[in-house]
């Protein structure tokens, strides 16, 4: 077993309003899949993408969205999960006033090239 706080776990800075914590993946001991959280600040939204493997989001705090690039809007409300598949390009977004918060899980776990680029983002230092 591996215990992971959250308050021990660095806070990286996509920019534009968004910040993740990744509390599990190969890094951190994690064979089959990647678990963290994403901040999303009001009126921010990530980039469209698609990932190779699902995606769940699970809404811990505020009110967002998934859209996807054929138009279609999932609106989540904290406590709210979403089973993303395979190839399906989309975005997470915050359109209302508050700051939100999701835990992500990828099954299986990211790609190389995705875990990489995730650990590279800048550490926010409080």
């Amino acid at each position: 077993m591996k215990l992971i706080k959250n308050v021990t776990t660095e806070l990286r800075d996509f920019g534009s309003g968004l910040k993740l914590k990744i509390l599990l993946d190969k890094v951190t001991g994690a064979k089959n899949l990647d678990l963290g959280t994403v901040m999303i600040e009001p009126n921010c939204k990530t980039n469209m993408h698609s990932r190779t493997f699902e995606e769940v989001i699970y809404m811990l705090s505020g009110k967002g969205e998934v859209i996807t690039d054929t138009g279609d809007v999932y609106t989540l409300d904290e406590g709210d999960c979403i089973l993303i598949p395979p190839g399906v390009v989309h975005c997470h977004a915050n359109s209302s006033d508050s700051p939100l918060e999701q835990l992500y899980i990828f099954a299986p776990q990211a790609t190389d090239d995705i875990e990489e680029s995730l650990r590279n983002l800048p550490i926010i230092k409080d």
